[in-house]
């Protein structure tokens, strides 16, 4: 990473940016791997003010990578459950190292916070990536986006002590 990145906890002020770079990654890095239906099925649950509530909650943690002046990913965190639940990198900035920067810092604070592992729900195209980073999974699994279409995952975990 350069001094061009920057990562730093979200604002109310990033969630337009957040919902875009969150957007485009599903619409197009996920577009090899699922079908239609799920895509739209998946894009009907995204929305700025859903990051605006993480943002309120206390047991949860939402951090920003900007990215030569814009906001290209993010990180969202649940503190209490121990899981990593998001983390998007817009896809036009891919293999920049901006989603391993933020896969460090969100293993960064749950250290501080006391936890021993993580745990994530990979998207099948994300798989590697996380694989990559020390991550191991759990099984296959699916995850409902609405009462008719699920999304086929895999559930993975990282111990972060030795």
């Amino acid at each position: 990473m350069s001094i061009l990145t920057l990562l730093r906890p979200a604002r109310p002020d990033d969630c337009e940016h957040i919902y875009n770079a969150h957007r485009y990654a599903v619409q197009y890095t996920c577009a090899r791997k699922y079908s239609g239906e799920v895509l739209q099925a998946w894009l009907a649950l995204l929305s700025p003010q859903s990051y605006l509530d993480t943002m309120m909650d206390p047991h949860k943690a939402l951090w920003i990578v900007d990215y030569k002046g814009h906001i290209q990913g993010f990180f969202q965190l649940d503190l209490h459950e121990a899981q990593l639940d998001a983390l998007y990198v817009h896809p036009f900035v891919h293999n920049q190292g901006l989603g391993t920067a933020l896969l460090q810092r969100a293993e960064e604070l749950a250290r501080e916070a006391g936890l021993g592992m993580i745990k994530l729900y990979a998207s099948v195209n994300s798989v590697p990536f996380y694989e990559i980073n020390g991550f191991s999974s759990l099984g296959e699994c699916a995850l409902p986006l609405n009462q008719q279409i699920t999304v086929n995952c895999q559930l993975m975990r990282k111990y972060l002590t030795d």
